[in-house]
């Protein structure tokens, strides 16, 4: 096995979503849950998301996990767009590559 050193791989992004968005509904009972959220998870680091009750932290987590879909923007886990995947492309891709606490 290789491995890249430490410092690479901490400038080295895992996972990135760009201008995502997650929208409910529609019309007078539309939610805006996520709006154009841009963010980069690198690798060997430990990320939180915190934030108040409904601010969208499991949205996005859901979202760039590839376990809910997403209205507007991309995610990419590594050089994978997963607006792109079949359902078994993204089944695979979780099982082999994503995993959080």
């Amino acid at each position: 096995m290789t491995t890249a050193p430490l410092t690479d791989r901490a400038t080295t992004v895992a996972a990135r979503a760009t201008d995502l968005s997650k929208i409910y509904g529609q019309g007078e009972t539309q939610v805006v849950a996520l709006d154009r959220v841009s963010v980069d998870f690198r690798q060997a680091e430990f990320t939180a998301i915190m934030g108040p009750s409904g601010s969208g932290k499991s949205t996005l987590m859901h979202c760039v996990a590839g376990l809910d879909t997403f209205s507007s923007g991309s995610v990419r886990i590594g050089d994978t767009e997963l607006g792109s995947l079949k359902d078994k492309q993204l089944t695979k891709l979780r099982r082999d590559k994503i995993g959080f606490i």
